[in-house]
């Protein structure tokens, strides 16, 4: 029986998911150590090997495919760990990385700064040549400038070359030649062509992505290589593939083509992973709340389709390729609870982080955390975590929220507690909002997914105050991203410039360039293994109202659209625009900005449900372990029963208030929720005035 390893390396943990073909799981959680990555492999494979009772050679025998998310880029470029670039460009753009597109993020904070350009002014060298935007030749290539500048990035010990020139998206010519002088020059620096990274309209986004793929380029690389090199000596020889910032894997080759698919590598596999689950329970649209130890991830899935985008902003630096629209916040359970110089409560961004950690954890740690609050309430054991693995002492975080926060407020230690976890509430529902409402959608027509190991004692408060009234705990919650990167497609973007008015499209020549592309896709799956009716193609459309800044990608069928003109893109276009702006105005031009392609390979038998092991037989009211005092206001407590979940049988329900414990999450139902431990392996709480 053939299997899938998935392993999702994070700052604190790596997770490790094996699933076999029909849908059986087994999990491994070790502590990360990105500087000896041998002994975590060797670690999260020797737990998997000893469950089997295998040896680890025997274990990965059973593997036909690891897929693997890593933090590795995201890291490089939030520590600016960065290789030293340099940037060609047409003369006269030398300071488009600077310039950007004239706006900061918070356009109405004067005082914010501008962040630190990829590439600095002496290493962006501008080179005579220009292209038109029909693709002819206006000035030709000064190749000896070319020459020149290769001598002045070997003198400054540039590490890579990022090539960025004015209109090459129409004809790379120029590009390709650069790329050949270069490697004459500075033979095995790898050079990045903005043609080939992101081939789209507007010189900012094309810049800056480029630039990120050779300052990025090097630390993957190596990564990759001590990654590749740890499995094979372990014993295993076969397909590895990589998580994309898209949500779908691809190869090694792919991400040193373009190193800036692998930001957001772990985080872009959670939707994939909420989609499965809301699909177990006939529900399209889900959101996604990864919560884990420093960080909120939170994603939307609508329709079924994963909400991607286009042009985000990482780190203040953009980057023009499709992207998983995944919101991060500084709200995890070890997000430290602050008075600000106004004397209000803050919570987060900064974060006791795994050591100390909080203080309840008693290693030092002398700052109050989400988690102290959680375990204050009598939402989390007071006694340990992790099913016994953690001890917690919860007198230290009593004393903790007292002495630093309530003191400071004037109030008593549970109402402090309950200020935190109120805080860190509303501000995650403000991400939510920010994926969600802010982008056309009721919220009310989605139930939410939790992943990590503390968005299950959260998620029913977050989701009373936005309408939802539908929730989905799956037992593999702490490691869904890792288990979202086995079930994922592999996925494959394509794109082309076309900017044209709709009057004036040829809809022939639109058809033709689909095919092309769409050839390219269906070859390059098949190379990797794919036969044609495991293959998937989805079609786009990037159109604006003619004057408009922001751009809409329309998903479009595969068949053929075009035979009677482009009204149905007009339609779907004004359509989509009112969604997402509240408005439509048919009467305004509309304008063509590029197509695409979006190419899956899909699994040859599609995973149905997922079964694994531990599963309990008892009733709920037998699977009590204890009871406890938990807070649901900040001036009264009251008893309430802490369930054993690996204890109770599929089928069973548990009315709140209650506490159910897992091995790796806690999830609180409060009052007015009910939860059922469904045979998915998910738990379902729903409110019941929805009953």
């Amino acid at each position: 029986m053939s299997h899938r390893l998935g392993i999702d390396i994070g700052g604190t943990f790596t997770d490790f998911v094996l699933l076999s073909e029909t849908g059986d799981l087994q999990v491994a959680k070790v502590s990360s150590n990105p500087e000896d990555l041998s002994s975590v492999i060797d670690e999260g494979l020797g737990q998997l090997a000893a469950r089997a009772e295998l040896d680890i050679p025997s274990l990965l025998q059973q593997f036909d495919l690891v897929v693997h998310g890593t933090t590795i880029a995201t890291n490089a470029l939030i520590q600016g760990k960065l290789a030293r670039t340099g940037m060609l460009c047409t003369a006269g753009f030398r300071d488009i990385l600077e310039l950007r597109e004239g706006l900061k993020e918070r356009r109405y904070d004067y005082i914010q700064p501008p962040p630190t350009p990829l590439v600095p002014r002496h290493l962006r060298l501008p080179i005579d040549e220009r292209i038109n935007k029909d693709g002819e030749e206006l000035q030709p290539l000064d190749e000896a400038q070319v020459r020149a500048a290769a001598a002045i990035f070997q003198e400054h010990g540039v590490e890579a070359v990022a090539v960025c020139l004015l209109w090459s998206i129409v004809n790379p010519g120029h590009e390709a030649r650069i790329r050949d002088l270069l490697a004459e020059e500075m033979p095995g620096v790898p050079v990045y062509l903005s043609s080939t990274v992101s081939p789209q309209l507007r010189e900012y986004p094309r810049f800056s992505t480029t630039a990120l793929c050779a300052a990025l380029g090097s630390r993957l690389h190596d990564y990759i290589g001590r990654l590749e090199s740890n499995l094979q000596a372990a014993g295993f020889h076969k397909a590895i593939r990589y998580i994309q910032c898209n949500g779908g894997p691809t190869s090694a080759a792919g991400l040193r083509e373009r190193p800036v698919l692998a930001l957001d590598s772990g985080p872009a596999a959670g939707p994939a992973a909420g989609r499965f689950f809301g699909r177990l329970f006939d529900i399209e649209n889900v959101i996604t709340l990864d919560m884990g130890g420093t960080s909120l991830d939170v994603s939307l899935v609508h329709e079924g389709q994963i909400d991607t985008a286009k042009n985000v902003d990482v780190h203040r630096y953009r980057v023009a390729v499709p992207m998983v629209n995944v919101r991060t916040l500084g709200a995890g359970g070890g997000s430290i609870a602050w008075i600000d110089d106004n004397g209000l409560l803050q919570v987060g961004p900064q974060s006791a982080e795994a050591w100390p950690g909080p203080a309840c954890y008693g290693r030092g740690g002398g700052l109050a955390t989400v988690t102290d609050a959680n375990v204050a309430l009598g939402y989390f054991s007071d006694r340990q975590l992790l099913g016994g693995a953690m001890a917690i002492d919860g007198e230290l975080a009593r004393d903790c929220i007292r002495d630093t926060i309530a003191k400071p407020l004037g109030v008593d230690g549970m109402e402090a507690a309950y200020a935190i976890y109120t805080l860190v509430n509303e501000n995650m529902a403000n991400a939510v909002r920010q994926v969600s409402t802010e982008q056309g959608h009721d919220l009310r027509d989605f139930a939410f997914v939790c992943g990590g190991g503390c968005s299950g004692a959260h998620a029913a408060r977050i989701a009373e105050s936005l309408g939802v009234d539908r929730i989905i705990v799956p037992r593999v919650a702490s490691l869904l991203c890792s288990f979202g990167a086995v079930i994922a497609d592999v996925r494959h973007d394509y794109s082309r410039n076309h900017a044209a008015r709709f009057a004036d499209c040829d809809t022939a020549d639109i058809n033709r360039q689909f095919d092309k592309m769409m050839a390219s896709a269906r070859a390059d799956l098949a190379a990797e293994g794919f036969d044609p009716e495991h293959i998937r193609l989805q079609r786009s459309m990037d159109v604006r109202y003619l004057g408009e800044l922001g751009v809409l990608t329309l998903s479009l069928a595969e068949d053929e659209l075009f035979a009677n003109g482009m009204g149905p893109v007009e339609s779907l276009f004004d359509q989509e625009h009112e969604r997402a702006f509240t408005f439509a105005d048919p009467d305004c031009e509309r304008e063509l900005m590029g197509l695409g392609v979006i190419a899956y390979g899909q699994r040859d038998t599609p995973l149905s449900r997922i079964t694994m092991p531990g599963v309990g037989d008892q009733a709920p009211e037998a699977a009590v372990s204890h009871s406890r005092r938990a807070s649901f206001s900040p001036d009264q407590s009251v008893l309430v029963p802490v369930y054993d979940g690996a204890k109770v049988a599929f089928g069973g329900e548990i009315e709140g208030p209650a506490v159910i414990e897992e091995d790796t999450t806690t999830i609180l139902v409060p009052p007015g929720w009910r939860t059922r431990l469904d045979d998915s392996h998910a738990w379902f709480m729903w409110r019941l005035d929805r009953d």
